[in-house]
């Protein structure tokens, strides 16, 4: 009801705002996606498995209470009230690795949990990125378009006037055909990249712009930590798991063991009386060995040793994988950075150059053409220049998301 009552707050004002923000949308998804909803659901389920786990430790006790009337004889009426506790202990109890087993599985779903959780905040924010960049170079695709429809109009005066030739009108008519074909593109693009954002925080899209993502250039890389890797804890878990399952195997090794204890109190009586009470205790110890046990458990205990020595080298594998794609993020990610410097020495350089120009063309010293030439150049490396500081961003938050970091500082 809570996360119903949420829901409807959180749309209207959603609605009400100019733009989507990134938190707005992740926040909105974590409430209403199907997938983080069973994710809370699996790991509510571990939690009630668990306490079933616990109260089965404790000793059954109970009450009974038993009434005879004898029917050749209505006056006789016997009553008894039991009370009685009793607990079995054994080598391999199962109550006890019961517990064991379901603490563990608890432990594993907190971890799913907050890995699913992480994880869904990364798709959204890619799929955020993507509608980001894609709108930002449509942006710019219309600024050049128009530049380019008004070369090719200039062209086709300057060729009444006999300045320039049949094929320099054809080239830059191809130029404006190329635009229109990267608008259409990058639109459809942005259509399906919009549908896969919405679909991701199950939302209705209304069609408003989203918030742009602040670029930071104080950034420091994480160290590699294998035991934050939330992937890495997994198969943890599952080491320990097949741990549990060896000690067991090798415990069946030994005779059954089992100790008992009994107490029970009782009172009874005629006709409801209960003047006639009783006591007893009773400890009882068992024990049995099969003559085949030692060969049936040497091949249990080694399929156990195996289970753990695969699960041991599948945790292996996965760490040093991790190790070079985080070496590899790594040398991408210099990559990236050092490519923004030169894009931005490259993009103040284009300004520059617009600059001069645009006082050229004042002083008459170049055509409309050259001018729109300089402009043109201009939003081709602004459209680079962006590109790669998107790619910046996303390298960064890949890399949080293969260490377990949490996305953007938050999730």
């Amino acid at each position: 009801m809570k996360k119903i009552i949420f829901l409807l707050m959180l749309v209207p004002a959603l609605l009400l705002a100019k733009e989507y923000s990134l938190d707005e949308l992740i926040d909105h998804g974590m409430k209403s996606s199907f997938n983080t909803q069973k994710t809370e659901l699996t790991f509510q389920s571990s939690v009630s498995n668990l306490n079933t786990a616990k109260w089965n430790l404790l000793p059954e006790a109970g009450v009974n209470f038993n009434t005879v009337k004898k029917l050749y004889d209505p006056m006789d009426v016997n009553s008894s009230l039991n009370f009685s506790v009793s607990k079995s202990i054994s080598l391999n109890d199962p109550s006890w690795y019961n517990y064991r087993y379901a603490k563990l599985n608890q432990e594993t779903a907190l971890i799913r949990r907050d890995s699913n959780l992480s994880s869904y905040a990364y798709s959204v924010f890619t799929a955020y990125l993507d509608v980001l960049n894609a709108e930002r170079q449509l942006k710019s695709l219309q600024e050049n378009f128009q530049i380019q429809n008004r070369i090719w109009e200039q062209s086709k005066a300057l060729m009444a006037q006999g300045k320039t030739t049949d094929f320099d009108v054809k080239q830059n008519e191809i130029a404006v055909m190329n635009s229109r074909i990267s608008i259409l593109k990058i639109n459809n693009s942005i259509e399906t990249s919009r549908k896969n954002l919405f679909g991701l925080v199950q939302m209705q899209d209304e069609g408003l712009p989203l918030a742009d993502l602040e670029f930071s250039s104080d950034y420091s890389l994480p160290a590699f930590d294998s035991s934050n890797i939330e992937s890495l804890q997994l198969l943890k878990q599952e080491i320990a798991s097949s741990e549990i399952t060896q000690k067991r195997e090798k415990l069946d090794y030994f005779p059954v063991a089992t100790l008992s204890y009994n107490l029970s109190r009782s009172v009874s009586g005629a006709d409801f009386d209960f003047d006639q009470y009783g006591t007893s205790h009773t400890l009882s110890l068992g024990l049995s060995y099969s003559f085949w046990n030692q060969f049936r458990q040497s091949e249990s205990v080694k399929r156990a040793r195996i289970t753990r020595q695969m699960n041991q080298l599948e945790m292996l594998d996965q760490e040093d994988a991790l190790k070079r794609q985080y070496a590899n993020s790594r040398e991408e990610l210099s990559y990236l950075t050092q490519l923004d410097l030169l894009y931005a020495q490259k993009l103040e350089q284009a300004r520059q150059q617009i600059r001069i120009a645009e006082e050229r063309y004042k002083l008459g010293m170049i055509e409309q053409l050259e001018l729109d030439k300089t402009r043109s150049e201009y939003i081709s490396t602004d459209i680079d220049y962006n590109t790669n500081r998107y790619q910046i961003i996303a390298k960064r938050e890949s890399l949080n998301s293969m260490l377990s970091q949490k996305i953007l500082g938050k999730w």
